[in-house]
């Protein structure tokens, strides 16, 4: 009998806050913003475990023809990614202004070219967060953060207080968890040069909108 490799199914943000996405009626990938509790319509499907650099097979939620060129994905920094076209010696940059300014053909990686992967779980956590009255963030002196925005370079933005998600990739799959009218002690990373400070996170048992 033949054995299946896992596989994992990854959703990438780009440096905009904006989500890597699939434009049906071109069949051709585009970018959206960043929508709670939905999944964009393209993915890339790699091995588990995951081992970078690697070559993504790009799944689209709506099946079309026309193939995705070879892409490698590479790891350029901390939980941040590009895509180098080999045969082209080429990235994928998105750029601002609209849905479609997606392309294969920028010469070097820099702040457009990167992105950011996010699992399914990743996803809730992040839609939780950005949910206004889903969650009660409280630190150790009682501070309550306010619902946080979606800033460049991946950040969320509590008030005058950035957190960049690459750093908590771990908060972000365990306020997933959390079920309505519990609650959880969650360590944020604010910067790479100090440690983790707890909070506690309450999600609220109010009715809240559908999430992933």
């Amino acid at each position: 009998m033949t054995e299946t490799t896992p596989t994992l199914r990854l959703w990438f943000m780009d440096w905009h806050g904006w989500m890597l996405d699939h434009n049906p009626l071109k069949d051709f990938p585009s970018r959206s913003p960043f929508l709670a509790g939905s999944l964009p319509g393209l993915c890339a499907v790699v091995p588990v475990p995951l081992q970078l650099p690697c070559y993504p097979a790009m799944e689209k939620r709506v099946s079309m023809p026309r193939p995705f060129p070879a892409m490698q994905m590479q790891e350029i920094l901390h939980n941040r990614v590009v895509f180098f076209m080999p045969d082209r010696k080429t990235y994928m940059r998105s750029s601002p202004g609209g849905h479609d300014t997606l392309d294969w053909v920028s010469p070097r990686s820099e702040e457009w070219e990167t992105f950011f992967p996010l699992t399914i779980e990743m996803l809730r956590g992040l839609s939780l967060l950005l949910t206004d009255g889903t969650l009660r963030l409280e630190s150790d002196t009682d501070t309550v953060f306010p619902t946080p925005t979606l800033q460049n370079g991946f950040m969320l933005q509590f008030g005058d207080r950035s957190l960049p998600l690459f750093l908590n990739t771990a908060a972000l799959n365990q306020i997933s968890q959390i079920i309505p009218g519990n609650s959880a002690r969650i360590d944020l990373t604010w910067n790479t040069d100090t440690p983790p400070s707890p909070i506690t996170v309450h999600r609220q048992t109010l009715p809240q909108p559908e999430t992933l």
